[in-house]
Formats: C-alpha cells, structure tokens, sequence
C-alpha cells in the first residue's frame, strides 16, 4: 500500500510539472527501491527535477492513500466484529453521546443506544455491541450500542460456560433496556438444568 501510494503520489507530482494530459507511468522497484517515471515515448523523467509545488502535491496524496489504507483496515477488522461483544474505555462525553476508545479507533455511544438509568465517568471500562459502521472520507464512524438485546446474549455466553459450549442453546430474548430482559433457553442434555445453569448457584451468574 505504501509503494502504491509513493506511486500515485510521484505520477501526481510529475503530472503537475508535465500537465494533466501526458500519459506517464511511474514505477517503483519493490526489491532496489529504484525509481523511474517514464513517458508514453519512452523518455525517463528526471525525479529530481519535480520542484517544490510538484513535491507538495506529491506528498498530499501520499498521506490520502496512507490514511485511505488506514480507514479501509479498521473497516475490515470491525466488519468482522459486527454485532459482537468489545470492551472499550469512556474517553469523552459530546452533548448526550458518548466517545469510546476501542483501542486504536474510536468507537460512537450514541444517548439513543444508551440504557435508560446508566451513568458512565470518563475513564468507565464498559462492554458494548458493535452496532454500525459506516466509511467516512478518512475515517471509519464504529456506531456502539448499550441497549441492544445482543448485548444481554453475549453477556450470557460469557458468563454461562455451558452456553458458550452450545450445551444450553438461547431460543428467544426480549429486552426493555434498564428495565427488564426476558430469555428463553433450552437444552438437549437431559443431565442439565438450564434455567438453574443460567441462574448460577445463589444467582451468581444472573447478578
């Protein structure tokens, strides 16, 4: 990606000094480093000789493509992550919202993903669902979510071993988000209690 983008950023350069109309090939040796820019006649331009407006442009469209390539990896990662569990740390609040760091991105609380009645200080480590993501121009917007019935299953999987394990199997779950959850849960093995395996022993595991 950098090759690509020290590529694209050369041919600019040159295309500034030559004019938008000349068809020129810029290529870099992967192995060497050797630079060559050349025209459709076969003549070598002269890297050097780019100038110092040249050069600027250049380097604008190296950093688009770094921050291009930066942007599309992030998207990837959390693609996979959709409507999954993620731990990230309260970092600051914007009007109702809140920003949450994830690490090397940054995640959106929005107030209406928020459960009624939860307060968080910056600094809070919480668990949220990966709700949305949308490509901006140079940045990924990760929309996160507090109040998603997902977000009660995943904690569940956590906590009840034998869920995770596909042993206990949930079947349905409603949820009024700070109020109420309800779960439905079943099981093919005769020798488990799933109600009681979900509750945990004095409702360790539901508290």
């Amino acid at each position: 990606v950098i090759f690509q983008g020290i590529e694209a950023a050369l041919l600019s350069a040159v295309k500034k000094k030559l004019g938008d109309s000349e068809d020129v090939r810029v290529v870099i040796d992967r192995v060497t480093g050797e630079t060559k820019a050349v025209e459709e006649d076969g003549n070598e331009v002269l890297i050097e000789d780019l100038g110092r407006i040249a050069a600027m442009t250049g380097k604008q469209v190296l950093f688009q493509r770094i921050r291009e390539a930066e942007r599309d990896k992030i998207y990837a990662e959390y693609e996979e992550k959709l409507s999954t569990l993620v731990t990230g740390v309260v970092q600051r609040a914007e009007g109702p919202n809140l920003v949450i760091n994830l690490g090397k991105v940054e995640g959106f609380l929005p107030r209406g993903e928020q459960a009624p009645g939860e307060k968080f200080r910056v600094g809070d480590r919480i668990k949220l669902i990966v709700k949305d993501l949308k490509k901006n121009t140079n940045r990924v917007k990760i929309t996160l979510s507090r109040a998603s019935p997902l977000l009660v299953k995943a904690l569940f999987e956590l906590e009840v071993p034998e869920i995770a394990e596909k042993v206990i199997e949930i079947v349905d779950l409603v949820r009024e988000p700070g109020y109420r959850t309800k779960i439905a849960v079943t099981t093919y093995d005769h020798n488990v209690d799933c109600v009681g395996a979900c509750v945990g022993v004095r409702g360790s595991r539901i508290k």
